[in-house]
């Protein structure tokens, strides 16, 4: 018989357990994936922050499904801050509220809109200094 055929049965502390021994690997062998499902929310919570908290980026991407949307959000912020290392935010993105994808979405446009500003300044820029190197060689 094989660990996993345990899982629904055991208690969800013990369960919390030993997803804290997975991650700080003091078991080895066992996959915290296969531990989430079971975990309850409370527990969750406490293990992704924990997950958070020693920047795990690839047991983070497992647990995004059985994260609250708090939590989901809360690892899309430290992401998009660049705090862990080789996770990409955009993985989190089918798990956040309506709300707060429109909200990403409005700061994406604000920034499309203001990096386009800044490029149309630079050419601008670019064609006055071609129009000084012409001005400078009419001259001499």
């Amino acid at each position: 018989m094989k660990y996993t055929h345990l899982l629904p049965f055991m208690d969800k502390e013990d369960l919390k357990k030993l997803a804290f021994q997975v991650i700080n690997k003091e078991i080895q062998g066992v996959k915290l994936m296969m531990i989430l499902p079971f975990l309850g929310r409370e527990n969750m919570d406490e293990i992704v922050d924990l997950l958070i908290e020693k920047k795990d980026a690839a047991n983070l991407k497992t647990a995004i499904p059985f994260m609250s949307r708090e939590k989901v959000q809360k690892l899309y912020e430290a992401a998009e801050k660049g705090e862990i290392e080789g996770f990409n935010p955009s993985v989190c993105i089918p798990f956040l509220d309506s709300a707060q994808v429109k909200k990403i979405f409005d700061e994406l446009i604000k920034k499309a809109s203001s990096e386009a500003h800044d490029e149309e300044d630079d050419e601008d820029d670019d064609i006055d200094d071609l129009d000084d190197e012409v001005d400078e060689k009419e001259e001499a």
